[in-house]
């Protein structure tokens, strides 16, 4: 077989990303912004942005009571100059000098900002501590030097940080959820547990700091620890329903998917009413495959909270997954009412419109689509209803636009134009588009092995041999090419022990690919080595019930004498896949 892609249901490829969110969700440590005087992890600006700031600016307000001085002046006017030129490392020591000599906390910290972008560690450090000694109530500058302290191995120094970090958070805030943040941008995981542990063994009763020190053990992959962690967290504070959440994601993260779901199942019967605890249930249940019950789940926690987006989409997409269309089109609806996820359900309503076999309203659904990361697949779609329509100039119009405002994807837009053509037997149309584009492109292994499906479609053998060869000169294990070509040359041809060479090595690279299967099992077929075909081809058509594969197998048992069987497969295949071109074409065949 060639040109064969199984196909997933367009909404199960979501869904399958969409199983493991609640997992990330919770192993996640928090993510903010670094304070103004961390090591910076993002592309290093422009030299002049960290001292874009004049001096005049900088120090118009000056610490009540203070004076600026020549000398502070003079530093951080050199400070200035020096990174307008680019010598951050001048401008970060100049500054550094300006805030020994002033008591203002602000040339300190922009000390530190300098030498943080001039990636001079030392000085950062060092500016860091002076803001600390003139801003000692200060959580940002204590922050910046605890995670300088940790970075360059003060550990002492920065387990003090920590500490005060951990006694003196803002009201509101969780001071564990804050520590968690600056530890877990550590480069070095084991310097950040190190000092976890120390803060911990200061806490040996606080639970909250053992479930703190369970989920840093999480970030770093150290499982053992992680478990060790969340069961001393459980001895000090039984029944804690987050600690029993992130418990079972450590069981389902080692593979424990049954101590997963049988922890949060009895935490349940505890704790009947605890909303967090039955969202997290439920999506276990999506990573454990187990979609009815998550959908039982998340359709109780919707009476509890029909207004609630992310319930709603999860069930949503668990009704397409179950193919109840009606649900999921309802919930979709809900979802466009309530303004929540609405381009996402746009697209999944004129997906479900596609597959009711309502194009126009799906085209009305898909216009609404207006930018996101669906939008280059809802113009592929659009041109595709287009193209069934008869509007196919209106389709190929729709594509070149695409072309020429994303031009990143011109590759991808032929592909799918050509595809479209052949879809509605404009092969002729086809085979020009490629060989249009392969006159600037004469080695695109992509559109060379598309022309070559073409060209055999076409008839044109020869043509489609060449591509499929050249491809293999510039990629000579290339599977697809491999196989399309053996399986041509059986098909086309009677050259059967060269396209068995062909496939054989393709099967090598991809043992369980139904496709490579299937092309075995014709080439045997063509070879009358008729019961290792069927095995090939059973064991493909197990796979994928495809209509081809169903064609092919039901010649070979055919062939072996067994009629009825193959009658009775292809009768069902028929029933599955109704005008399939091979498979029709098969049967006529064999009820003359």
């Amino acid at each position: 077989m060639i040109g064969f892609t199984y196909k997933i249901p367009l909404w199960r490829a979501f869904l399958l990303a969409f199983g493991s969110v609640w997992l990330t969700a919770c192993l996640q440590l928090p993510s903010r912004q670094p304070p103004s005087g961390e090591p910076a992890t993002a592309p290093q600006p422009r030299a002049e942005a960290p001292v874009a700031q004049t001096a005049e600016g900088a120090l118009k307000q000056p610490a009540a009571g203070e004076t600026l001085t020549a000398p502070v002046l003079y530093d951080v006017l050199l400070g200035e100059i020096a990174g307008q030129r680019g010598r951050l490392d001048i401008s970060g020591a100049s500054y550094l000098d300006a805030a020994r000599r002033s008591e203002d906390p602000r040339i300190a910290e922009r000390a530190l900002k300098i030498s943080v972008f001039a990636k001079q560690p030392a000085l950062a450090l060092e500016a860091a501590r002076r803001w600390v000694t003139l801003a000692p109530e200060s959580l940002e500058a204590r922050q910046s030097l605890a995670v300088l302290a940790l970075r360059t191995q003060h550990q002492e120094e920065a387990l003090e940080q920590f500490q005060y970090l951990l006694q003196h958070a803002e009201e509101g805030v969780d001071p564990y959820q804050a520590l968690l943040g600056l530890l877990a941008r550590e480069p070095d995981s084991a310097r950040s547990l190190q000092v976890m542990a120390e803060l911990v063994a200061l806490r040996p009763e606080d639970a909250e700091a053992h479930f703190a020190y369970s989920r840093l053990a999480v970030h770093a992959q150290q499982w053992t620890l992680a478990d060790q962690e969340i069961e001393r967290t459980l001895a000090l504070r039984p029944g804690w329903v987050q600690a029993l959440i992130l418990q079972a994601q450590i069981n389902l993260k080692q593979g424990r998917r049954e101590l997963a779901r049988s922890g949060l199942e009895t935490a349940l019967k505890n704790h009947p009413r605890d909303t967090e605890l039955r969202l997290a249930y439920a999506r276990l249940l999506v990573d454990l495959d187990d979609f009815d019950k998550a959908r039982a789940e998340y359709r109780k926690l919707l009476k509890e909270q029909p207004d609630n987006g992310q319930v709603v989409y999860s069930l949503a997409l668990l009704s397409l997954e179950a193919g109840d269309l009606g649900e999921a089109q309802k919930r979709f609806e809900h979802l466009v009412e309530m303004e929540y996820q609405v381009q996402q359900a746009y697209y999944y309503l004129g997906a479900i419109a596609e597959e009711q076999k309502h194009p126009k309203r799906a085209m009305q659904w898909y216009r609404k689509i207006e930018d996101g990361d669906r939008w280059l697949e809802v113009q592929i779609r659009m041109a595709r209803i287009d193209a069934q329509a008869g509007e196919v100039d209106a389709a190929r119009e729709r594509l070149r636009r695409v072309r020429l405002t994303h031009p990143g994807e011109t590759q991808r837009m032929y592909l799918v134009e050509g595809e479209i053509l052949s879809q509605i037997d404009w092969n002729e149309q086809a085979f020009q588009l490629y060989s249009g584009y392969l006159e600037n492109k004469p080695d695109d292994v992509e559109i060379l092995y598309a022309r070559a499906l073409v060209a055999e479609r076409l008839n044109r053998l020869d043509q489609a041999e060449k591509d499929f060869r050249k491809v293999l000169k510039i990629e000579p294990d290339n599977v697809r090419a491999l196989n399309a070509l053996g399986y041509t040359l059986a098909d086309r041809t009677d050259r059967y022990q060269e396209a068995l060479g062909y496939v054989q090595r393709a099967l090598a690279q991809t043992p369980d690919d139904p496709a490579v299967l299937d092309s075995m099992g014709w080439v045997l077929y063509r070879l009358n080595r008729l019961p290792e075909a069927r095995d090939y081809l059973q064991k493909a058509y197990d796979k994928t019930k495809d209509s081809e594969i169903a064609a092919h197998l039901g010649e070979v048992m055919w062939a072996m004498g067994d009629r009825d069987q193959a009658k009775a497969l292809w009768k069902a295949a028929r029933k599955a896949t109704p005008g399939d071109r091979v498979l029709e074409e098969t049967v006529r065949r064999y009820q003359r």
